[in-house]
């Protein structure tokens, strides 16, 4: 009996195997691919037989299933729903390839805002998302990625500033937008702005150099526009911007781009190219292959000057209070030494203008299945950029500035600025088993930069060296660091519960590890060797510091939900907890939901809270500099430094922010959406740069009692609380009347930014008549109030039309101001208003072969230019006629340009 038994149970499991086993040969296979031209799509949502799945990088899928009759359906945000009927026999294998055709009632692809598995158009997320193609920002005609966007999206500004161009986000500071590329954390630039209050946007604030990334590789680039700390870590209090690169193959494509200012300077030249090639794994059928793709840029910017005439002396000063009759005879004297040593006043002109900058960057971005669930990625990046600019002339009369053995006739300095970019970003991918997606990826990146003066002189050396002292400086060097690993797995639980149209959780870690560096610089750059003349190199003195070397790390776990019941209702719940080495921890979480009521009309909306950190940089940085091309010497003391103590200064404390949200899309006809979004953030115990303290007071003389030399003091503070309100508005319609395409956009933002509650003071300095002992004086408030514009408004349209194309942009820059306190008998605040002005682009394109397009246009065709400074006390005796600080769009002029596309 037992033997039977036995027999039997075996006789079983054989006959169970059989039958698995002739069950699953009988399976039908239906692969294929989805295409729109001969771009394949990525991420396409693939349904068919109750299984969902996304094309891979190829554009390819593959299902198996049970034999019958099924539709199988495609959907892919921009392009139309494709709904087909398929028979799938038993045992065969079936391909079959789609070919997708655009939407243009749709939006973009969203990556950024979202860890869903089912990608979005960027009108159906829950909070708004600006999407710009790699076509769109070459159309801007603009050299650069950071001038680009700013002629796209009307919620950035930037600012045209001397060795960098910073960018903020919905009026906030720029270290308050987080930089991602291929949906990673990106690292910061090594230095910050520093500069005087009305020449720095952003001022003490950590940038970030978007304009290292060559154009050439970018594929689209997502603008997150609502508060995302819960969702992507600290620095996402406004929103962030992430990089796509491009991973095409096919033909090689180059860009040429050359130009120059109405005025006949400011050369421009563009050469950029890309060449993706197609990576193949013999193990695998040829709809599992990868990709390599190259892109390299070759940017120079030649200089400009839009100053005004020197209407002061060289060689005898005027003193204060002199009558009127024997200030002209002093003129008319110094102006005869000018003369008679030949020396053209235009020497003395002030340099207001743009810098010279050379910059060259390659890109490598790859990608390679290592089995049929499996891909490993590598992106690389590196970028050096030159900058070359004089500072403000060294009159002879300022005997403390000169070595008039060196500099009879006094100097121009020359400042040179090297910076080098480089990063690399290694991950891996998978598909579980159950159809969950698990993600890892490590990446470092630095940023170095190196500071030089020739044509210049420690005057203090006169003494001693006489015309043997050294013209050539180093002033030091600045390193970040950023070394960063991450684990994220994410599945949709919806195709286990058919009641839930998607169901996405997605949970992960990240640690990351900074670093921070400061070099000194040459002896001499800093030194005082006789307290007769001023010392250290003119107009910046090198860094002071020995060698500082700094780390914390950051651990970081997140969750995130998103829940989508049925058509209408969209909901996504994100918490994180990051813990720093140096600030303790905090949680961020963030709500945020859409509501579809018809096809036509939706209405979304978050809250979220925020977190930053101060940056490693704010913690550490120490420098100096002269005050504002005088001779007096400035300092910025780290908050750990014995004069920032003494001030009762206390250590920074990270920002905390809170950000509300709402607004609509409406889609008003099939070919017009529009897109209303309006916003609250605030932010509190926010890190500032002081105001400057100076030795009129007699406390400051006291706490700089052993810093003799220091005229000016200043430090990072948590010192301010400000609110930003705002409403960012999209109107974008797009038609094809017969055989042209038309595309017309008009996007607007308005924002007011305030500070508000007390600000705070420092006990060891008393008020006085003319100085109070608030660490955020009215030059600053100003500056943070004002120096963005409160409404930017662009207009823009395309047409094309078989070989011909058109682009029109017009773009309203809004008013601006300006507060500056002349710190000279009669002491005063001036203020400068600056009202708003519209710049007009314009371009025809002509491409009279497939592989080749012919552009030629103009930027600001009618030469518009910002207001003058209106207080000439503060025009530097003539020579500033802009102010750089309120100056949105700079002060060049009109562009005139032609570039050449190929495509070989």
């Amino acid at each position: 009996m037992r033997r039977t038994s036995g027999y039997t149970i075996v006789l079983l499991f054989m006959a169970i195997f059989f039958t698995n086993g002739i069950s699953f040969s009988q399976d039908a296979i239906i692969t294929g691919k989805v295409r729109y031209g001969n771009e394949v799509l990525h991420a396409a949502t693939i349904s068919l037989g109750g299984q969902t799945k996304l094309t891979d990088g190829n554009g390819a899928f593959t299902f198996s299933i049970k034999p019958g009759t099924y539709k199988i359906i495609i959907t892919h945000a921009g392009y139309k729903k494709i709904e087909q009927t398929i028979i799938a026999e038993k045992g065969s294998t079936k391909n079959i390839d789609f070919e997708m055709i655009p939407n243009e009632q749709l939006g973009e692809v969203a990556v950024v805002g979202t860890r869903s598995l089912v990608q979005r158009s960027n009108l159906n997320t829950p909070v708004p998302v600006d999407v710009f193609s790699s076509d769109k920002l070459v159309q801007t005609a603009q050299l650069g990625l950071v001038q680009a966007l700013t002629y796209l999206a009307p919620s950035l500004n930037t600012g045209k500033q001397e060795f960098n161009e910073p960018v903020t986000l919905r009026g906030t500071a720029p270290d308050h937008l987080l930089f991602m590329v291929n949906g990673t954390r990106r690292h910061n630039a090594a230095y910050q702005n520093n500069g005087n209050p009305k020449s720095s946007l952003g001022r003490g604030s950590v940038n970030n150099d978007l304009n290292a990334i060559p154009v050439s590789a970018i594929d689209r680039v997502e603008i997150l526009r609502d508060g995302a700390s819960a969702q992507y870590g600290s620095d996402a209090i406004a929103g962030v911007i992430n990089i796509e690169l491009k991973k095409s193959i096919g033909k090689a494509s180059f860009q040429l781009h050359t130009g120059q200012f109405y005025k006949g300077d400011g050369e421009k030249f563009w050469l950029g190219g890309y060449k993706g090639f197609s990576l193949k794994n013999k193990k695998l059928s040829d709809d599992r292959q990868g990709y390599l793709s190259f892109a390299a840029d070759l940017r120079y910017q030649g200089p400009t000057t839009r100053a005004g005439e020197y209407q002061g002396t060289a060689f005898y000063d005027i003193p204060l209070g002199t009558p009127t009759a024997d200030s002209l005879l002093i003129k008319a004297k110094d102006d005869s030494v000018i003369s008679a040593r030949g020396i053209d006043k235009k020497e003395f002109t002030r340099h207001d203008g743009i810098n010279k900058v050379i910059s060259s960057g390659f890109m490598v971005n790859g990608g390679y299945p290592v089995s049929k669930r499996s891909n490993l990625s590598l992106t690389s990046m590196i970028n050096h950029k030159r900058n070359e600019g004089p500072g403000s002339y060294r009159f002879f009369k300022n005997t403390r500035q000169v070595n008039t053995e060196l500099y009879p006739n006094g100097f121009r300095p020359l400042y040179k600025e090297t910076n080098l970019d480089f990063s690399i970003l290694t991950g891996f991918e998978t598909e579980t088993r159950k159809r969950g997606h698990l993600k890892l990826n490590s990446s470092f990146g630095t940023n170095i930069t190196n500071t030089f003066l020739s044509n210049s002189n420690n005057a203090s050396q006169q003494f001693t060296l006489g015309k043997n002292a050294p013209t050539t400086f180093y002033l030091g060097k600045l390193v970040y660091k950023l070394f960063l690993n991450n684990i994220g797995f994410i599945k949709d639980f919806a195709t286990e519960n058919t009641r839930l149209k998607t169901c996405n959780l997605a949970v992960g870690a990240e640690w990351r590890l900074e670093n921070y560096q400061t070099h000194a610089g040459d002896e001499a750059s800093y030194k005082n060797y006789d307290t007769r003349k001023a010392g250290g190199s003119q107009p910046s003195i090198g860094s002071v510091n020995a060698y500082i070397n700094k780390n914390r790390t950051v651990s970081a776990g997140y969750i995130d939900l998103e829940i989508e019941p049925g058509d209408r209702l969209l909901m996504d719940l994100a918490g994180r907890y990051e813990y720093y080495s140096d600030f303790g921890g905090n949680i961020a979480g963030k709500l945020a939901a859409r509501y579809q009521f018809s096809d036509k009309f939706s209405l979304r909306g978050a809250v979220s809270n925020g977190f930053r950190a101060p940056g490693i940089q704010q913690r550490f940085f120490e420098g100096t500099q002269s005050f504002r091309g005088s001779a007096q010497i400035s300092g910025i003391f780290s908050n750990a430094s014995p004069v920032t103590k003494v001030f009762n200064i206390p250590s920074l404390e990270a920002e905390r922010s809170i950000n509300l949200s709402g607004g609509f899309v409406s889609k008003l006809s099939s070919n017009i959406s529009l897109t209303v979004d309006a916003y609250w953030i605030q932010i509190k115990n926010r890190v500032v740069l002081s105001g400057v303290f100076d030795r009129t007071n007699p406390d400051i003389v006291a706490i700089l009692v052993n810093y003799p030399d220091m005229d000016f003091v200043q430090f990072y503070v948590n010192a301010i609380n400000t609110r930003t309100r705002g409403i960012d508005v999209v109107l974008n319609g797009r038609w094809k009347i017969n055989k042209t395409r038309l595309e017309l956009t008009m996007a607007a933002s308005f924002n007011r930014n305030s500070i508000f509650g007390p600000i705070k003071t420092t006990a060891p300095v008393s008020d006085t008549s003319r100085y109070r002992n608030t660490l955020f004086g009215i030059e600053e408030i100003t500056t943070l109030e004002n120096d963005q514009p409160r409404k930017k408004i662009i207009f823009s349209g395309t047409i094309n039309k078989g070989r011909f194309g058109f682009v029109f942009r017009n773009t309203l820059f809004g008013s601006t101001a300006t507060a500056t306190i002349v710190r000279t008998p009669p002491m005063d605040t001036l203020y400068n208003f600056f009202s708003s002005k519209i710049l007009t682009d314009i371009s025809i394109n002509y491409t009279p072969k497939s592989w080749l397009t012919i552009t030629a246009g103009a930027n600001n065709i009618f030469d518009v230019y910002p207001d003058r400074i209106r207080e000439r006390s503060i025009t530097g005796l003539g020579t500033a006629l802009y102010s750089a600080g309120a100056t949105p769009f700079g002060s060049n002029g009109g562009y005139y340009f032609v570039s050449m596309g190929f495509k070989l």
